[in-house]
Order: C-alpha cells, then structure tokens, then sequence
C-alpha cells in the first residue's frame, strides 16, 4: 500500500448530469424521480475491482489495465526512486509537493460512507477512502483498484496529502479540521445529525457520531468552504424512487434512503460555498415519485448561506 501522496491522480469525468422538478413552498425545494441507474444496480452488491470493472468494461479508465490510472502506478512501481512505504512510515505528518486533487471519505467502511465511496468512484473522481487499520484487507477487497486507501493509524497530516475536499461522515477526531486548514483543503462537507431524532438503542457508531453538535462549530470556525448536510432519518434502502427535498431552517421531516444521502454528498462537493463560509441545508425524500431528470443546480441554487 502506498502512502496517499505517492499516488497519482485519475482523470476525472464529470458525473451525468440529471434533471429536478422543482417546488417551493415553506422554503422547501424538491427535486423529482430518475429512473434506475448504474450506481443503483453496483451499490446493491458493492465488490470492488471486479464487479465495477464489468459495469466500467475492460477498456475503462477507471482501474482497468491500460488505463491512465494503472499505467501510471506501473511506472510509479517500477520507479526505485518510489518507496512503497509501509503504514508506519506512511504515519509521518509530512507535507508533500503533490496535487490537491483527491476526495478523502471518513469512515468509508460505514454504510454512508461506503456508498459515497461508491458514488464518487462511479463519477472517475480522485477517492481516498479513510478506513480503519484493522479494516484495511477487507476494504482492499471492497473497493479494489478504483479507490486509495488511508489508515486511520497515519497521521492525519499525512491522510489529507494531495486532498482538496473532505466529506466527513462520522467522527471528527482531535486536530483533523486544523489539519485541513495547514494541508490547504479547499471544502468540507460535513453530514450531521446534530439536530435530527436519534434512532436509539439502535443507532449504528457512525450515526452516533454525527450527533454531536461541536462539529458543526468546529468546521465553521476553520474559515474554511463548509457543507452541512443534515438529513432527517437515514433509511437503509435503496435509492433513486423518491424525489429529494431540501430544506433550511430546521423544517425538515420524514426520511431519506442511505443511497440519496449518498448522491447529495457527492453533488454538494460541486457546489461549495465562498470560502469562510457555511452552506447548511436539510435533506430529505418527499412524497412524490422522482422524475426522470434530476436538475441539482436548481436545488443548491435555492439555498441560502
């Protein structure tokens, strides 16, 4: 496993893009039904290399052999001027000259950020997926060639190298948004449940964690491009059937499936607000079917920072 750094950057495409019925009322703005798509059918049974390389072909550019991606971690491999570190040297807080291209998911083995994962792969972004040490093998598997893995045990100096944009989805450990300021991470989107009901006894450690209310204070105090994302009751379900709803000042209600919560992630790390400032936002399913495109800059365009 390579440090983070030492990776090169994959190229990029640009999601496809998918339209929105919009409705305002109540300050709610509603985005409607798209039918199935690719991400629906790879996320049902997420394996890594194999499953997405069959949706991507062989000749794809994400992970398969011949593309940009691998060719160039071939030469990197070939190259003895390029150590293949192991984790605890991968540990050193040390900022190197690299491009700030990659997405880092926290806790990317929890079920959201396992889907973000898979929503960010399927759009060819950059993805360094945080996970824990003792997780790493299983991930390898989970995730294959099409994702770069970060040990929580590193340093988190040295987990942000060559990041730009986090999207956080469960815990924030101590120093790590002073640390995406020295690393010059450019956004963050936060998911927080700081302010939703709590499923009880049978809340998961992730969802746990994103009730705590000091994160929302702690990223925005870091002058820092912020994203809070607060969704009402996530719903292990699949997504894609319902219409998506955002909504500001705590008017939220209802439920939202894990895959949308997914899908809103990613879409927010195309629209970051100003520098210094926070974009925060509830999301939610509404009653109604989704259309058959989704316009998402309808949706942010609607909301106010």
């Amino acid at each position: 496993m390579r440090a983070i750094a030492a990776s090169p950057a994959r190229p990029r495409a640009r999601p496809s893009a998918a339209s929105v019925v919009k409705h305002r009322s109540s300050g709610i703005v509603r985005a409607g039904k798209s039918t199935r798509g690719l991400f629906d059918d790879v996320l049902d049974m997420l394996e890594g290399g194999k499953k997405l390389r069959r949706w991507y072909g062989s000749d794809s550019s994400v992970g398969a052999r011949g593309s940009r991606a691998n060719d160039d971690a071939d030469d990197a491999a070939d190259d003895p001027s390029v150590d293949d570190a192991a984790p605890e040297d991968e540990d050193e807080d040390v900022e190197l000259d690299v491009p700030r291209t990659a997405i880092l998911v926290t806790n990317a083995t929890g079920t959201l950020g396992e889907s973000v994962c898979a929503r960010l792969i399927l759009a060819k972004a950059n993805v360094v997926a945080e996970v824990g040490e003792r997780e790493r093998a299983s991930a390898e598997g989970r995730f294959g060639p099409y994702a770069r893995l970060a040990s929580d045990a590193w340093s988190v100096g040295a987990r942000l190298n060559g990041v730009r944009a986090v999207v956080a989805c469960g815990a924030l450990e101590r120093g790590f948004v002073d640390a995406c300021v020295r690393r010059k991470v450019k956004h963050i989107v936060l998911v927080s449940s700081a302010k939703s009901a709590s499923n009880g006894l049978f809340a998961s450690a992730e969802e746990k964690a994103r009730w705590d209310r000091g994160r929302e204070a702690e990223c925005a105090a870091s002058g820092l491009a912020v994203t809070v994302i607060r969704p009402t009751r996530v719903k292990e379900a699949p997504g894609g059937s319902k219409e998506i709803v955002f909504a500001q000042g705590d008017t939220a209600s209802g439920e939202i499936t894990v895959e949308d919560l997914a899908e809103t992630c990613a879409r927010a790390l195309t629209k970051p607000p100003r520098a210094g400032t926070a974009l925060t936002f509830e999301v939610s399913n509404g009653s109604e079917a989704r259309s058959e495109r989704d316009d998402w800059n309808a949706l942010f365009n609607s909301l106010k920072a």
